[in-house]
């Protein structure tokens, strides 16, 4: 299990807010991040609280963030801001789709669901072995066109984006169908991205990403 990680320093005054990938969060949850980031026995305690919190996640996520299940996703090295992010929008309604999820992260906290993205962020990340070479070369080509300007070289993703790297390629694939039919996961550019994508590209994207790391 790795240990809370120096995060990067908050955004200098001097950055323009429209480039300041905190402002996706609500000011408390930047207020949490920015007091994290400046004091490492405010990430420690977070990222224990984090610990104990987990125990429940890993029934579906698995432990340390490696899902068992194919179509659940793996938190493990996922950006803090980004899986805050999502937290609070299964917690406001904005993000639907999984009744449980929706359920559990209303009853959760301010606290508790920033303590369980910075434990999440800490753990290191997983990948899957590339088990048809000649697709995974085919994605490699796609996601260098569609995705890479967003998702960064290697997957690894950002505050404001996701890591979508090591994802299980099941999950990328579901995730992938969902934001081309413009269902549940509704987000203007995922829609443009996929839009245009055919059942066997997006299972070669899937491939290809699930082998980043």
């Amino acid at each position: 299990m790795a240990a809370p990680a120096t995060a990067a320093p908050a955004a200098s005054p001097a950055t323009p807010p429209a480039s300041n990938p905190l402002l996706v969060l609500p000011q408390w949850a930047q207020d949490k991040v920015v007091a994290a980031r400046q004091d490492p026995r405010l990430m420690e305690q977070a990222y224990k609280h984090g610990a104990k919190l987990a125990t429940f996640c890993a029934n579906c996520h698995g432990p340390a963030g490696h899902s068992v299940l194919p179509e659940v996703p793996n938190l493990a090295g996922q950006n803090t801001v980004y899986v805050l992010n999502q937290l609070n929008k299964f917690h406001d309604g904005r993000r639907r789709g999984n009744f449980f999820m929706e359920g559990l992260v209303k009853a959760m906290s301010n606290d508790e669901r920033f303590a369980v993205a910075v434990y999440y962020t800490n753990q290191e990340p997983a990948s899957f072995k590339v088990s048809d070479p000649s697709l995974a070369a085919t994605g490699k080509t796609l996601y260098e066109d569609a995705c890479k300007r967003c998702h960064g070289v290697a997957g690894g993703g950002s505050e404001r984006n996701s890591r979508i790297a090591g994802q299980h390629p099941s999950y990328l694939d579901m995730s992938l169908r969902r934001y081309r039919e413009n269902k549940d996961r509704s987000e203007d550019r995922m829609f443009k991205a996929t839009k245009a994508l055919t059942d066997q590209e997006i299972r070669a994207l899937s491939a290809y990403i699930g082998s980043l790391r």
